[in-house]
């Protein structure tokens, strides 16, 4: 009977010491996992224990790791190919721009050296070209820079600004657009001229694809509101744009999807990106972004 029992307490004893080395290599391939994780790093995770699962599972591990490894210097190459292409097509654009503003330099240059008197309207439409050329490298620019935001995961630059000044100057880009259509833009600026921290290019492109998308598929006048809510210091900004629209009824749990289109707006040139532009910008600008339909109106709501 003592004999039994001795043997009893040596197997215990030696169950126990198992169970004590397996839970000491768990800790240790969890900490492991944890640092390699962290850090950019080609090691491996390693075990000391020669149990055969243990060390299958320290396998099945590394392998994870080899092919997570293979997946992210794919990735960057990707990224760098795609940074050259951005930069090629950028080169591309910017070209015929920059010989186009040349052009109507040496229009202007040409009438003054001669003394030659153009027709206002002349003047007014070289005027307007040259106002859509300057617009039109200043988008491009920001969208490059865009690109590389959202690639890179890099948080935009942030600098004071009048938010409401920026809006102003969106409206009237588009004023002439809206005229010509024989509608308005009717804008109730309740939010003064605070101060915020934000990035120009990224809200000019917000406003820009958002009174865009109202000129293409809405109808009516389209009003534009400011609010401004809490402290003069770390307040939020609400903006409201509101129109009318016909054609069916809009899905605003999908109008923000990237490729969300309506049938009134398949034969418009529509990409489908507009909005969902408009949404990845604001949410990087830490805002927030919502739509609703209120008595036969679309109104895109943006908190920032």
């Amino acid at each position: 009977m003592f004999i039994l029992l001795v043997i009893f307490i040596i197997i215990s004893a030696l169950l126990a010491f198992l169970l004590f080395l397996r839970i000491k290599e768990n800790k240790s391939l969890a900490r492991q996992i944890h640092e390699l994780s962290d850090l950019n790093s080609n090691s491996l995770v390693h075990t000391s224990y020669s149990a055969g699962d243990i060390t299958k599972l320290a396998k099945e591990i590394n392998m994870l790791f080899e092919k997570l490894r293979v997946s992210e210097i794919t990735m960057k190459r990707k990224g760098e190919r795609m940074d050259m292409m951005l930069a090629n097509i950028s080169h591309d654009l910017r070209t015929p721009l920059t010989s186009a503003l040349g052009y109507i330099d040496m229009i202007n240059m040409e009438a003054e050296s001669s003394g030659t008197a153009y027709d206002e309207n002349v003047i007014k439409e070289l005027e307007i070209i040259e106002k859509r050329l300057h617009r039109l490298s200043e988008l491009i620019d920001a969208f490059f820079e865009f690109s590389k935001i959202i690639t890179s995961d890099r948080l935009p630059e942030k600098k004071e600004l009048v938010m409401v000044s920026v809006l102003e100057e969106s409206i009237a880009h588009y004023y002439d657009d809206y005229v010509g259509r024989k509608r308005s833009i009717i804008f109730e600026n309740n939010a003064g001229r605070q101060k915020i921290l934000s990035n120009r290019n990224m809200l000019l492109r917000i406003f820009d694809n958002l009174i865009g998308n109202a000129l293409k598929h809405g109808t009516g006048d389209l009003a534009i509101t400011t609010e401004y809510s809490g402290q003069a210091e770390g307040g939020s900004f609400n903006i409201c744009f509101s129109n009318s629209f016909e054609g069916g009824e809009i899905d605003v749990n999908h109008i923000f999807d990237e490729f969300y289109t309506r049938d009134i707006s398949r034969t418009g040139g529509n990409t489908g990106l507009g909005l969902a532009i408009a949404k990845e910008f604001t949410e990087l600008l830490g805002g927030s972004i919502r739509a609703e339909v209120l008595d036969g109106r679309l109104r895109i709501i943006i908190k920032i």
